[in-house]
């Protein structure tokens, strides 16, 4: 028989082989008496940070954007696709020169002025910020840099914006002009050192004639607030006039009606007064507007506005939207990592310091201008996301900047958890919670490199933080990847850290946040990987070392940069891993949590989006709103035959239930056999399955149900059980004795 005849009998060989292979039923063998690892809720865990309006925009519950006038001119005129109107702004130099800059690659760092300085950016910097690594195209804008400088615009943009800059409708970005009947007016934006907050403020003047002149805000991205009728609606402004002057505050509907509108009196003081309003609209709108207007001559000056439902809408009164509250309880979140880029990112990170932001709102002088917000002020802070975690009834980690001083970290851990015949717990009762807020953990800033400054700033966080609070933890943001090696610089760092806790007496109270990229469907089943960046290999190195001592590790961002069902699919298969490696956590969590829906200017990966009246889950999100409903803390010892059928399963305390989760990673149906031992249940089994679509697919304003979970009538034999887990699949199977 010659070389080529035998070449081809093999290969059919082969080939029928494969495809008996491919047609033999996956064996899924679940072993109901052996368990492998205990796991508790706190792995069902979410990041949030100042990044895609999560907090201002979001959870918070100011109605407006553009509350402090930062923003320059809009640049409506470079006719952006709605997508897009997130990701740019215009910038004033030191020569009052406008020009663009895109916050999609916030990372692609450029040099501000001091905050206290007139203008935006030193014209220099302009021209010699770094190159982007890939040019973005943004509504056929190429920027292959951060910034587009302006005489690299059209002539007829560069016409508009000077006229815009420089004419006499100098309006805010997120602000809208209004003007009726016949008045000469002029709205300018003021630089001069004077503002309230920030570097700018929004002036209006009325010169004479007859008619109104004012401005509009629409909410987040000009997007329209939904109001409801006969349902109070709260604020405060702060606004300065030289003379005594009547400003109209107003509920409007998208086409300008009135539903609600007061007039207030101005003392004319040259001072920023302070104006408490509220408004209840006769009818109710989905995209209404908040008003501010003159209606005879005279001169306003902007300088902060704040507008929020009343107690209806809000949780115990707190400045936090209700809505945003149920959504993490449904999705029955515990455990919230509040840190990002807000701490470590921004130009002016050195004024993210907790004790500027208490007190009222409209007071909180500081500006923030941080990497991905272009502005944010305090108004939201670390002591309203204290609150939100309580209300959602979840672990909180706050995350604060190294350049706190010691002292501080000792007065915020008493305003957190001290008494109220204590200083500061005195100021949080006055300030309105006299109860503790309990808080167990603090992260030493955000995403660092280790080094011997931070391992001092961990020491001086733990030390200031235990004279008041012994209990309190000590958390680092140290990303582990591959460069802790045992012989490594890294990991002898991390050595004499672990050593020094543990000479304190308090190695129980360090715990160790390292994100991940769990959201590549991949990761967790590249167990090398996976066992790295997740913390797992460094845990037993150390265990090596220091007999008796088990790293805490809490990962708390789990990243995918896609909110489809291909990161859904991914997360699940991450949820199965990390269950069977139980043992090995404390915490984890998931970023992104919340996301305007199509209005993201970075990392498309927010797991639950909102629109002005809506608000849904994405894949990934009901994947752990599935898991919270079928929660079990016993995980039991399972394996299957074919690497793309992954299946974890867990068994209550008692052991009258168990539930499977099985995760189909391929694009082909798969037959099983269910070989269950150690357990006997009815045949009549609880069957959720979501998935079975291309990996592309998501849910939608108009499609919010597109990818969900969706019941499935089965019955599984006692014996020889087998089932068809769907292509693309996550199916959870729940069996009772």
């Amino acid at each position: 028989m010659n070389i080529k005849k035998i070449f081809n009998t093999l290969s059919f060989l082969l080939l029928i082989a494969s495809v008996e292979a491919q047609n033999k039923p996956v064996q899924l063998d679940i072993d109901a008496g052996t368990q492998i690892a205990t796991v508790t809720k706190l792995f069902n865990g979410t990041n949030i940070e100042d990044l895609n309006n999560q907090t201002n925009g979001g959870i918070f519950s100011q109605l407006l954007h553009g509350e402090i006038f930062e923003e320059n001119v809009d640049g409506d005129f470079l006719n952006l696709e709605r997508k897009d109107y997130s990701k740019i702004y215009i910038l004033l130099d030191e020569k009052r020169i406008p020009h663009l800059i895109t916050q999609t690659s916030a990372y692609s760092k450029v040099k501000w002025n001091d905050r206290n300085e007139l203008y935006d950016v030193k014209s220099q910097d302009v021209y010699t910020n770094k190159k982007l690594k890939v040019p973005l195209n943004i509504s056929g804008l190429y920027f292959t840099h951060r910034f587009m400088p302006f005489d690299s615009l059209s002539p007829n943009i560069q016409k508009l914006m000077l006229e815009r800059i420089n004419g006499n409708e100098q309006i805010s970005k997120f602000w809208s002009k209004q003007v009726t009947g016949d008045p000469q007016f002029k709205y300018e934006l003021i630089r001069d050192g004077n503002a309230y907050v920030g570097r700018q403020t929004q002036k209006i003047t009325f010169i004479e004639g007859s008619g109104s002149v004012g401005l509009y805000n629409q909410g987040l991205y000009k997007t329209g607030i939904k109001f409801e009728k006969d349902k109070l609606y709260e604020g405060v402004l702060r606004v300065k006039s030289d003379l005594p002057t009547t400003i109209y505050l107003s509920i409007q509907n998208e086409n300008g009606q009135i539903l609600a509108e007061k007039p207030f009196k101005l003392k004319g003081n040259s001072t920023y007064e302070k104006v408490e309003f509220k408004l209840t609209p006769n009818k109710g709108t989905l995209n209404g507007r908040f008003g501010i207007t003159l209606k005879e001559k005279g001169t306003i000056e902007l300088g902060f506005a704040f507008l929020e439902p009343g107690e209806w809408g809000r949780v115990n009164g707190y400045h936090i939207r209700k809505e945003f509250v149920e959504a993490l309880k449904r999705q029955g979140i515990k455990a919230i990592r509040y840190n990002g880029s807000m701490v470590d990112q921004g130009a002016d990170k050195q004024l993210y310091h907790w004790k500027k932001m208490l007190g009222p709102i409209d007071e909180r002088r500081t500006t923030l201008r941080n990497g991905f917000n272009m502005y944010a002020t305090h108004s939201f802070g670390i002591i309203e996301m204290l609150q939100f975690t309580e209300a959602v009834g979840a672990v909180a980690i706050i995350g604060m900047s190294m350049d706190e001083t010691a002292e501080d970290i000792r007065d915020f851990v008493e305003y957190v958890n001290g008494p109220i015949t204590s200083k500061w717990g005195k100021l949080r009762a006055e300030q309105g919670h006299p109860e503790p807020y309990n808080l167990e953990y603090i992260q030493v800033d955000n995403e660092r490199p280790i080094s011997e400054d931070y391992i001092n700033n961990m020491k001086k966080f733990a030390t200031s933080a235990w004279k008041v609070d012994a209990s309190m933890n000590i958390m680092t943001s140290l990303n582990i990847y591959d460069y802790y090696k045992r012989g490594s610089k890294n990991y002898t760092m991390a050595s004499e850290m672990v050593k020094w806790f543990i000479e304190k007496g308090k190695s129980n109270h360090l715990a160790w946040d390292a994100h991940n990229h769990g959201g590549d469907i991949v990761f967790s089943d590249n167990l090398e990987w996976f066992e790295n960046e997740m913390g797992i290999i460094l845990q037993q190195e150390l265990a090596k070392d220091f007999p008796g001592f088990k790293l805490t590790l809490t990962c708390m961002e789990e990243n995918g940069e896609r909110c489809d069902w291909y990161r859904g699919l991914a997360h699940a298969s991450n949820w199965n891993t990390l269950q069977r490696y139980g043992n090995c956590f404390k915490m984890l969590g998931t970023a992104n949590t919340f996301q305007p829906h199509g209005l993201h200017y970075m990392w498309d990966q927010g797991r639950i989006h909102y629109t002005n009246d809506a608000m849904w889950f994405q894949p990934s999100a009901h994947i752990d709103e599935m898991m919270m409903k079928t929660w079990k803390p016993n995980v039991v010892k399972t394996q299957s035959s074919n690497d793309s059928l992954d299946i974890t399963a867990k068994i209550n305390e008692d052991k009258t239930e168990m539930t499977l989760y099985v995760a189909n990673m391929s694009n082909e149906p798969l037959q099983a056999i269910l070989n269950i031992s150690n357990f006997k249940y009815q045949p009549n089994a609880n069957i959720e399955v979501i998935g079975d679509c291309d990996l592309s697919e998501y849910n939608t304003y108009e499609k919010q149900n597109n990818v969900v979970f969706r019941p499935i009538k089965a019955v599984i034999a006692k014996k020889n059980a087998t089932y068809t887990f769907p292509r693309y699949s996550y199916t959870v199977i729940t069996l009772k004795k």
